[in-house]
Parts: structure tokens; C-alpha cells; sequence
């Protein structure tokens, strides 16, 4: 099954824009790119997620993971319009007070005090 996410800078946050149909065999790759991700200090992430078909419960669960290191190590994430799959996996599992969640880019990026200044886009993991 097809699956990218694609990473671009966008002031002092990373935009993480997911794409697609997210199974078991993304795991280790997509929990590489959170550790990368955990490394930066006091990362500021934006998770767009208008465009997944289905997360698998291992992806949904290295999510809740990385949103628990982050946490941990005083960094932020803001899930951007969840598409429906996704918001139906949020309310099944009681998720809905555990993320930030902002219908846009713009509104997530202006939460985590973002500056509108961006670098070109780059992608991380495309299957």
C-alpha cells in the first residue's frame, strides 16, 4: 500500500504532512523520523493528516509514543484536520483530550509561535 510523509521547516517547526494508507511495516521507519524528530531541542511539531486513508493501531500507537516523548522533553505537536479514518481511530481509542488539534496549518503554526518564514520542502519517507 502507497504511504509518504513528507517534512518541511516551517520557522521554528517541523511539518510533517502525512499521505495514504499507514500499516505495520512503516513502524520502525516512520519511529526513526520521531527520533530524529526527538533530537531537536524543544521540537515544535505540525502533524497534517487530512490525506491518510488508515493508520494502523502500531502507527497510531508510535503517534501517542512520540507525543508522549515530546511531552517528556517539554516539546509540542498540534494534529492538523485529521481526515475521518483518523478522527474515528482518535474517539474509538478516547484520544480526543490527548492531542492539540487545529484545522489548519496556519492555525496550528500560530499555537506553537511559528514564523511564516519557510524552507523548501523535502521528503522523509515515501513507499
Amino acid at each position: 500500500m502507497w504511504a509518504e510523509v513528507e517534512q518541511r521547516e516551517q520557522g521554528c517547526c517541523v511539518v510533517l504532512r502525512f499521505r495514504g494508507h499507514w500499516e505495520l511495516e512503516r513502524h520502525y521507519e516512520l519511529r526513526g523520523l520521531f527520533q530524529e524528530l526527538l533530537d531537536l531541542e524543544e521540537p515544535r511539531i505540525i502533524m497534517n493528516l487530512s490525506e491518510v486513508d488508515h493508520f494502523s493501531s502500531s502507527i497510531m500507537g508510535a503517534i501517542i509514543g512520540f507525543q508522549q516523548d515530546l511531552t517528556r522533553i517539554h516539546g509540542q505537536m498540534i494534529l492538523v484536520d485529521p481526515s475521518e479514518t483518523v478522527q474515528l481511530t482518535i474517539r474509538l481509542l478516547r484520544l480526543e483530550n490527548f492531542f492539540a488539534i487545529a484545522s489548519t496549518e496556519a492555525i496550528a503554526g500560530e499555537e506553537l509561535n511559528c514564523t511564516a518564514e519557510k524552507v523548501p520542502s523535502r521528503e522523509s519517507i515515501k513507499n
